[in-house]
């Protein structure tokens, strides 16, 4: 995977080797506006380079300095990203290099100007996506334009990251250098912009308005190095007036299944499906999920590295990723928090990668802003106290989201108002949720206020874009007992870390601090798998005459465990059905 450290490593392309420089003034100001400026601005910016990007295959870091100038000939490049793709399967490791010219109409020009591979197994597709071929004979012209300096992103192992960890002084640097090591860096954000502008391209020649938003923990900035890349299409573009003036009005196709809007969208996306699984390059395991209620086509983009799901005319996925966004960005303790809770979740099996009746991320991060909301002081305002109002999409009639500008101004004054460390939040955080009443009370970071529950769940978060939905209404309420099991757990853990020492590493344990709540042990990774038992111990004990008569369960936490009430159950119902007279059926066949 695409993994990234603490510092990315600089280089300058000189003679066709890469000399180190220092990477602090390496676009700044890009990362000052990706956590402070609106999501809207984020996005239009990020969009903008996505258009003058060209991601290319080469033989290896060494082959930038002949790219700049291939590239050169047809406009400026301006910056340039090298990463290695690691190998899968029979597919030996690949060099990428992203490339960004400075203007779009430069970066058209090149694609204008490339070749086709001759070969009969694939069409000739028009994309984004090259490859640097060895040179034929002809001299490349000098490039008339400075050399760019190429970014490196090493890759981050867990067991760099685990060393990091006890490395660190408190349990509140150990939540910021997880923070460090796991956040998208600049590649992470353009390789996930261009993923969804290869889409865009695909379709631009039939749908010239088409455009592809990400949204999620792409861009609502709790998203990690391996965040999936959720994305939305819109083939009649992202809702800006077009004029109008014109008498020739283009001819458009009536849908034979008009009447049925949800028919209509899943035959659609079959369609883009197909495209994307027969003739975008780099797409593989393609996946139609389309019966579910929000249908997606999921997707691995091999060349990016990065996992996709992709729907059509979902707007209330990228305003509530504005909302969060708007709280991500009010303070720098916010992110780091939420990523230190749902690596505690995950490793202690309360969260599952795949759909089910657990806990979802989203569901956890509105705890946790729950819980900021009933600090003293408060670290966020809910999203009334800030002015935030759902409206109705004029368009798709979809709810959104409507944020007066105003709104992070006072987010992050509210926020500077508190001094709590990180460790003290993060203590604060179990403490508030293993006092609170999980059978009774609901919460909402509408109001930031706990309150009786509507229906009966075993978990009730408001949606706060549609305030008459239960965003955790998939919890049953044995996961909720192991919530409150578990937190209760990193209570007394996170009380005994501060009684046992003054908050600093002795250096004489291995796992100390937070990393005692983001420890797996072996008993947890076996949670979601089913309980399997040995029948042949039950009804054939003569075939393993070595083994005791007993029922074995396979798993960690029950393997070996004797079940005799269930072996004499068992054969008393044989022994029942063995001595009970034979029916038979109108065919002669016993029953």
């Amino acid at each position: 995977m695409l993994s990234v450290g603490r510092r990315s490593a600089v280089c300058c392309a000189k003679g066709g080797k890469c000399v180190s420089v220092s990477p602090r003034a390496w676009h700044r100001g890009i990362r000052e506006w990706t956590g402070s400026a609106p999501l809207e601005e984020v996005v239009r910016t990020r969009r903008q380079q996505a258009q003058r990007t060209l991601l290319v295959e080469v033989a290896g870091a060494s082959s930038a300095a002949e790219l700049c100038r291939v590239c050169g000939q047809h406009g400026r490049v301006q910056a340039m990203f090298h990463y290695t793709l690691p190998p899968r399967g029979h597919v030996r490791p690949k060099e990428m290099i992203l490339i960004e010219y400075s203007e779009v109409t430069e970066a058209e020009e090149a694609l204008r100007y490339a070749s086709h591979a001759s070969s009969k197994d694939h069409p000739p597709s028009y994309s984004p996506m090259v490859w640097l071929s060895a040179g034929r004979g002809a001299t490349t012209p000098k490039n008339p334009y400075p050399t760019p300096p190429v970014t490196l992103t090493p890759a981050v192992t867990q067991e760099e990251v685990l060393q990091r960890l006890s490395q660190c002084s408190s349990v509140s640097d150990q939540i910021q250098t997880l923070h460090d090591a796991q956040k998208l860096t600049e590649l992470g954000w353009r390789l996930r912009f261009f993923t969804c502008r290869q889409v865009e391209s695909a379709l631009s020649g039939l749908f010239p308005r088409a455009v592809v938003f990400p949204f999620g923990s792409s861009v609502n900035s709790f998203g990690h190095r391996d965040s999936d890349l959720d994305m939305t299409l819109e083939l009649a573009g992202d809702g800006t007036t077009q004029d109008a003036s014109g008498r020739l009005v283009f001819q458009g196709k009536h849908s034979s299944t008009s009447a049925n809007p949800r028919l209509t969208l899943q035959r659609r996306m079959e369609v883009i499906a197909e495209l994307i699984d027969h003739f975008l390059p780099g797409c593989s395991q393609v996946q139609r999920i389309l019966n579910a209620r929000v249908p997606i086509i999921k997707y691995r983009q091999e060349l990016t590295a990065i996992d996709c799901d992709l729907t059509m005319s979902n707007r209330s996925g990228y305003h509530m990723s504005r909302m969060l966004h708007l709280y991500g960005s009010s303070d720098s303790r916010v992110v780091p928090l939420v990523g230190a809770v749902r690596r505690w979740a995950r490793c202690r099996g309360i969260t599952s990668p795949h759909a089910g009746r657990w806990l979802t991320n989203f569901s956890l991060t509105m705890m946790v802003m729950t819980y900021l909301m009933n600090t003293s002081p408060p670290v966020l305002l809910p999203l009334t106290a800030l002015h935030v109002m759902p409206g109705v999409d004029e368009e798709t009639g979809e709810p959104v989201f409507q944020v007066p500008p105003e709104s992070a101004t006072t987010a992050t004054t509210t926020a500077s108002r508190n001094t709590d460390s990180l460790e003290s939040l993060l203590r604060g955080f179990f403490e508030f949720f293993d006092k609170f009443n999980f059978r009774e009370r609901g919460m909402s970071i509408v109001t930031g206020k706990d309150f009786v529950k509507p229906v009966h769940c075993a978990l009730y978060i408001q949606n706060p874009l549609d305030r008459d939905l239960n965003v955790s209404r998939n919890v049953t309420l044995e996961e909720v007992e192991r919530l409150k099991t578990e937190v209760t757990h990193a209570r007394f853990l996170m009380e005994a870390e501060a009684q046992d020492s003054d908050g600093t590493n002795s250096g004489t344990e291995t796992l100390w601090g937070a990393q005692r709540l983001w420890w797996r042990s072996s008993s947890v990774t076996q949670r979601h798998i089913d309980t399997v038992i040995d029948w042949r111990a039950v009804f054939h004990p003569a075939e393993n005459p070595g083994r005791p008569k007993k029922v074995e369960v396979v798993g960690e936490n029950s393997k070996g465990k004797e079940l005799p009430s269930l072996v004499s159950k068992l054969k008393q119902k044989a022994q029942q059905r063995k001595n009970h007279s034979p029916r038979y059926t109108r065919k002669g066949k016993i029953l």
